[in-house]
Parts: C-alpha cells; sequence; structure tokens
C-alpha cells in the first residue's frame, strides 16, 4: 500500500509541474513580417534564355491586357486598346539593350527593354483599361519613370508619345501603371520590329 501512494504522490506532482510549464511549452512562436517576394510569376508560355526572356501573345480586337515576361525580377502586365485586326506579337524582356536599340530617352540609361516583333499590321483603338502594369524590385514606389517606344516597319520608323508614370508599391517591388497609353491611335502598317524603353525620372509631361 505504501508503494502505490508513493506512486500516486510522484503523478500528482509531475502533472502539478507540467501544468505549470504547459503555458510556456505552447506559446506561439513571435509573429514575424510577411516578406515580399522576389519576382512576379512567369507568364503562362514563357521561355527563357540568358539574355532575354520571351513569350508569343496574340492582340484581341477589344481592349486587353497582355503578360511582361518575366526577367531578372521585372515582369507584371501592360494594357493596350482594342485593334482592328487581331496579330500576334512576340515579346522579349531584357535588361540589356540586346538588339543595338536606339537610346529613345533625354538622359539616363534604361533599366528595362520590352522588345516588339508585331509580326503582322494593325491600328490600335482609342479606349485603354489602365489595370496592372510592369513591375520589380529595382522600381522604387513613389519615383517618376519615363518610357519611350519605336517601332520600324521596313524603312519607316515610327514614334509611340513618350509618357512618365509615378510608380506604386506593389508585392513585388513598384508598379508602373498605364504604359499602355503608348498604343492608342497608333498605327502599325505591316510586320515590324521594336521596343519600349524605361528611363528614370520625369523626363516628358504628358502622364501615361
Amino acid at each position: 500500500m505504501n508503494g502505490y501512494r508513493i506512486i500516486g504522490f510522484a503523478l500528482a506532482a509531475a502533472l502539478a509541474l507540467a501544468g505549470c510549464a504547459a503555458p510556456f511549452a505552447v506559446a506561439p512562436p513571435p509573429a514575424t513580417a510577411a516578406q515580399p517576394q522576389s519576382a512576379p510569376p512567369q507568364c503562362n508560355g514563357q521561355h527563357d534564355r540568358p539574355k532575354y526572356a520571351h513569350i508569343r501573345v496574340k492582340l484581341k480586337t477589344s481592349a486587353g491586357a497582355f503578360c511582361i515576361p518575366e526577367f531578372h525580377g521585372f515582369g507584371g502586365t501592360m494594357d493596350y486598346p482594342g485593334v482592328d485586326r487581331s496579330v500576334e506579337l512576340v515579346l522579349r524582356s531584357s535588361t540589356k539593350n540586346i538588339y543595338d536599340e536606339p537610346s529613345l530617352g533625354y538622359s539616363g540609361a534604361p533599366i528595362f527593354f520590352l522588345n516588339l516583333h508585331f509580326l503582322a499590321g494593325t491600328h490600335f483603338g482609342m479606349k485603354l483599361k489602365s489595370t496592372g502594369g510592369l513591375t520589380g524590385a529595382t522600381i522604387q514606389a513613389g519615383d517618376p519613370y519615363t518610357a519611350f517606344g519605336i517601332v520600324a516597319v521596313g524603312h519607316l520608323v515610327l514614334r509611340f508619345p513618350p509618357c512618365y508614370a509615378v510608380a506604386t508599391q506593389g508585392p513585388y517591388g513598384g508598379i508602373l501603371p498605364g504604359l499602355g497609353q503608348l498604343f492608342p491611335d497608333t498605327t502599325i502598317t505591316g510586320a515590324g520590329y521594336g521596343v519600349i524603353e524605361i528611363y528614370p525620372g520625369m523626363q516628358v509631361s504628358q502622364e501615361c
């Protein structure tokens, strides 16, 4: 009988100690701030190369948006007005001037290049839905950036009207909205090549 009492007292003491320690044992770990994603997601059908990432999209007759191939932390989407003729467009993202494009900005160097290859000619309409934008950790929220663009069809060169945008904050870094304002009421006369270059700073007075 004494042995049972000793065991009973020992068990009761162990339970009491466990009860005292329980609040410390089950205390949740300290909360940590959610870390932002390092880069925006890749586009469906995107192909990566050492110097660029590319994708083929089809521009619709109604206003829409295409995915910007993710490359070195840049990505996102770009809106465009509807087109008179639905055409395919090859997009290539890069942080280097891989095709020896002309420097379109008035000062500084581009931080991002979006090369364009229109497989046929078309005309962009006027209506544009401004959602999304180019995003990346290099883009600083609150700072202005300027977009310049050009397309060459044979010997005919078309310059898009440049515009600037002030970056907002997003989950992958700053976001440049409204860059599709380069396109409205623009005619691509045939299969052509071009580029959109993004420069730091407000280099024009027209807002995107």
